[in-house]
């Protein structure tokens, strides 16, 4: 992805958790399941590739959906919305918040 392009938005949410209200107010293009940190990881890099400029829903384990965010150098913290481009993964605020 160059730096001209748009971010895409992951929301990464814990898949044994209820669904966050505000995410009726979000217009998610895809909704993905990840089976571990290292899925997370990999589902969230391929999919900002194909959904730039667009919203997509990552749901795994709270303690995966953390790990992975370490991993990118962020804080743990779910649910997480993140922005992801070719500068990285960066938190933004939760809608509503």
């Amino acid at each position: 992805m160059t730096d001209l392009q748009c971010p895409a938005t992951a929301v990464l949410l814990d898949g044994a958790a209820a669904l966050p209200a505000w995410l009726t107010r979000l217009r998610i293009a895809g909704r993905f399941d990840a089976a571990d940190r290292e899925d997370i990881v990999t589902v969230v890099d391929a999919t900002a590739d194909l959904y730039r400029g667009e919203t997509f829903v990552v749901t795994a384990a709270a303690r995966d959906i953390e790990g992975a965010l370490i991993a990118r150098g962020l804080p743990p913290g779910v649910p997480a919305v993140i922005e992801v481009d070719s500068t990285g993964w960066r938190r933004t605020p939760l809608p509503g918040a």
